[in-house]
């Protein structure tokens, strides 16, 4: 074959057979750029699709549109909804595992109307960026919209509560009626059975939450009825509708240091639990009483002369020793009482206070301080518990028992009234007064027999003139003189016993001097209520100030 030949018979390579590879190197770089370009895919799991329209429901971040909701599904549980959602490429950093998404449309709150202009364009998801470093594809739809955003500053703590009623995600924190502060967070614990907060307080205002501060919940509505009349506030209307929570410091007290934040707090009831809740350092001591403790309930006063040192705790104390209760134990008769002794009222810092007391209560026992029963309210019969100085008081220590100290007592109030006047009827029943005046009818008559023999023998001085009527007549004299000198014996025993150092007059002085003290004692209590009849009630009235006339 020639050379000629040769080079005919080789295949030729024509620019067509490049058209396929270059056309299917455009589809799939088309392809690539396209998917790259769609952006990235994240899933939202949510509870209903309501108002949600696949191919329209946008994704915004502070209103610019950074994706858009591709397809709603069921799960497969039909329990919930899978919303399929494509985010621009360039957001792709914000699609955090702390991100939040919720569901803006229109609401009404207590911060006021938002989110009007979804009653044209139609709901859109709102997604708020957090601060994690780890990137998720899958989100769960939250309820509510987030209150608090990442770029506000401020401080989040803690507020436990078990007997405020519960209050919403959102409600304001007030301090002196300026709002610094709402709740973010509400959760009921199943195991201390109590609602559980968590609140923001806003900068600069984190600076007034200090170690000492109280939280009580603010109605919005306060009554306050007093001899004066009555007194009713009202705070602002959102507080109304949906309360609040007020934070202020303690009376007469000042600002301690700044309390860290995820601190926790007491949420009280109201400002007057507040206050009396408010002191966590205290010791337990018991107080057994020999007498009935009707009236007191767990949380009155423990007071000293009018000062308040403490509470009670338990009425009767719920305390156990070898299985039983301890009133009703076979070698004791009184009723046990836990109180409290708590240190902050005694002085503000409390562990002065402490120190101070457990060195001096021995001493103080021992000059006769005891703790006694007293009426706090005779018209419901309220008592409470105040510890004072007894001088004549048996003497007496603390008891350390495997449980509490025990502090001594002695009965006292009406109770101690009522067994003063029994005990002064039971002197009364046992003076001999029968004994005495059967001895001085007694004595009586002897006498008047004497003045009868005495007469007979006068006539018969009279009547008779010879030797053997006057013998008989001495011999008379003697046996009459006798019988009288028997008489006047008989009348000196007696009267010993009305002698000045006698027991029957010192039984009398005693019982004079009791009814002199118990009358002494209720003088004050009626004059008050001779004055003022009403001060059973209401606090006794005092005279006002004299004021200085005009020249």
């Amino acid at each position: 074959m020639s050379e000629h030949a040769y080079i005919e018979s080789k295949p030729k390579f024509s620019v067509i057979w490049f058209v396929p590879i270059i056309a299917l190197c455009v589809t799939i770089w088309m392809l690539y750029q396209h998917q790259l370009n769609k952006g990235h895919t994240v899933f939202v799991k949510m509870s209903n699709a309501d108002g949600i329209i696949a191919g329209k429901t946008q994704v915004r971040v502070r209103s610019v549109k950074i994706g858009q909701v591709e397809s709603l599904r069921l799960q497969l549980d039909q329990n919930a909804v899978i919303a399929k959602v494509q985010i621009d490429t360039m957001y792709e950093p914000l699609l955090t595992s702390d991100a939040k998404i919720w569901v803006v449309k229109p609401r009404i709150d207590e911060s006021g109307i938002s989110g009007m202009n979804t009653l044209l364009s139609g709901v859109y998801l709102e997604l708020e960026p957090g601060t994690s470093k780890v990137k998720s594809s899958l989100f769960t739809l939250q309820d509510e919209p987030a209150l608090i955003g990442t770029d506000i500053e401020g401080k989040r703590y803690k507020l436990k509560s078990k007997h405020a009623e519960v209050l919403d995600v959102g409600t304001g924190i007030y301090f002196r009626n300026f709002k610094i502060g709402q709740i973010e967070s509400a959760n009921f614990n199943i195991d201390n059975l109590a609602m559980e907060y968590g609140v923001f307080i806003f900068s600069p205002y984190d600076q007034l939450i200090t170690n000492n501060m109280i939280f009580w919940v603010a109605s919005g509505v306060s009554i306050n009825l007093s001899t004066e009349g009555i007194d009713v506030s009202t705070g602002s209307l959102s507080k109304l509708i949906k309360g609040g929570i007020s934070v202020d410091y303690p009376p007469d007290q000042a600002p301690s240091e700044i309390a860290q934040e995820q601190v926790s707090f007491t949420l009280h009831e109201n400002f007057s639990t507040a206050l009396e809740q408010r002191f966590d350092d205290y010791d337990f001591y018991l107080i057994e009483f020999e007498q009935s403790i009707r009236g007191l309930r767990a949380g009155a006063p423990v007071e000293y002369r009018g000062m308040r040192i403490g509470t009670v705790e338990q009425a009767p104390a719920q305390l156990k020793r070898n299985g039983q209760p301890l009133y009703f134990q076979q070698d004791s008769t009184s009723i046990p009482v836990l109180i409290r002794i708590e240190y902050g009222r005694l002085f503000e810092r409390s562990a002065i206070a402490r120190e101070y007391w457990q060195q001096h209560i021995e001493k103080w026992i021992r000059n006769g301080l005891r703790a006694s029963l007293k009426s706090g309210n005779m018209l419901t019969g309220a008592i409470y518990i105040e510890l004072d100085f007894y001088p004549d008081a048996p003497d007496a220590r603390v008891m350390t028992s495997s449980l509490y100290p025990t502090l001594p007592s002695v009965s006292s109030g009406f109770t101690a009234l009522s067994e003063q006047v029994t005990k002064l009827l039971n002197k009364l029943n046992d003076l001999p007064v029968n004994k005495t005046l059967d001895q001085l009818d007694g004595t009586l008559r002897e006498y008047r027999q004497l003045a009868m023999e005495m007469n007979e023998l006068i006539g018969s001085f009279n009547q008779s003139g010879t030797t053997n009527k006057v013998n008989e007549n001495l011999d008379t004299i003697k046996v009459t003189l006798t019988q009288l000198t028997s008489s006047l014996r008989q009348f000196e025993k007696t009267l010993t016993h009305y002698q000045q150092d006698s027991t029957m007059v010192e039984q009398l002085t005693d019982t004079l001097e009791e009814l002199e003290s118990l009358s002494n004692t209720l003088k004050p209590f009626a004059k008050g209520l001779n004055e003022q009849p009403n001060m059973i009630i209401f606090n006794k009235q005092t005279p006002d100030d004299p004021e200085p006339r005009k020249k």
